[in-house]
């Protein structure tokens, strides 16, 4: 359950066995941990579930398994259920199973201007040669290889940490813990080829997994969207960072970081202002535009990913 999804239970899952649910993608969208925006972006939540449906065949011929069964509908797809356990609360134990991992796990092809990785360096939270780099990175770098991050998953305010720190908190051996990272690579080339086969560069991206009633790793969410991956087209944002764009140039943006500095909860978090609806009908057109050239299917006759992106520019420049 989150903030743009529904998940219906149908079966629960248990510590020997998965549950059963299905995710019904919506029309809204998040920016900076906000939760449910008051605006929605037309057709949307079936761009996301399309192409998240189609990552999950293409992935399984790979030899990645996940948490799918089915596209139902649309906007629905069918879904294995684990159990959520909090590390927080002690609930996972070494001898766990079929339960969250309970971490985002984020690879970076390129650094794109507005990646959290040059605020990290701003403020002292991590240093170039933790990430893995040779030199201070500069916004547009691209990476001779992915770099891997991690972050908590079931906290009020997700928090960057080690592998070490991560491995231990999801009770992970050491084996698991290589296992998880060569999947998340192998999930990347993926989504980096067919990226590249409609015009795309794929920037960056995040995943979870799940250990399953035999610990087997398997991928779970969703993977390869415009709202869980950062897609560029000739330099330019074609993802929710078009969303964050927009609220970064206006004052919400600032009191969003003051809110969470101050340790504010959400409920009393400053209210954004309306996105323009040009802008969000340009949006839209970018779900599902990338949608029909992704999954290779004529859905809504969107534009093109080059007109839609024309129209960006466009406005860009009014």
């Amino acid at each position: 359950m989150g903030s743009v999804k529904n998940l219906s239970v149908q079966k629960k899952a248990t510590p020997a066995s998965f549950g059963s649910g299905v995710f019904e993608f919506t029309d809204d969208y998040s920016v900076f941990d906000y939760g449910k925006m008051p605006q929605t972006v037309e057709h949307k939540g079936e761009a996301l579930c399309r192409m998240a449906a189609y990552n999950f065949e293409q992935l399984q011929k790979r030899g990645i398994r996940s948490h799918y069964e089915r596209l139902l509908k649309g906007n629905q797809m069918q879904v294995k259920l684990v159990q959520v356990l909090f590390p927080q609360k002690n609930e996972i134990k070494t001898n766990s199973a079929n339960y969250l991992i309970p971490l985002e796990l984020i690879f970076r092809n390129s650094l794109p201007k507005g990646s959290s990785v040059f605020k990290r360096l701003e403020r002292g939270e991590t240093t170039y040669q933790q990430l893995g780099l040779k030199t201070m990175p500069v916004p547009g770098e691209r990476l001779e290889k992915a770099i891997l991050d991690v972050s908590t998953k079931l906290e009020e305010t997700d928090r960057y940490m080690n592998w070490k720190e991560a491995g231990e908190m999801a009770k992970l051996t050491s084996k698991e813990l290589d296992a998880l990272q060569q999947s998340i690579y192998r999930i990347d080339d993926f989504l980096n080829e067919k990226a590249e086969s409609v015009g795309l560069e794929h920037a960056d991206g995040k995943v979870e997994f799940a250990l399953g009633p035999k610990r087997e790793l398997m991928l779970v969410d969703v993977c390869g969207t415009l709202d869980e991956n950062r897609f560029l087209f000739d330099g330019m944002h074609i993802s929710k960072q078009v969303l964050r764009d927009y609220y970064n140039t206006t004052p919400w943006a600032k009191q969003i970081d003051e809110a969470k500095a101050a340790k504010l909860p959400k409920e009393r978090w400053p209210k954004p202002s309306p996105v323009p609806g040009e802008l969000m009908r340009i949006v839209s057109d970018m779900y599902t535009s990338v949608c029909e050239a992704w999954i290779g299917k004529r859905i809504w006759n969107a534009p093109t990913i080059e007109e839609t992106m024309e129209s960006y520019q466009s406005f860009l420049g009014d």
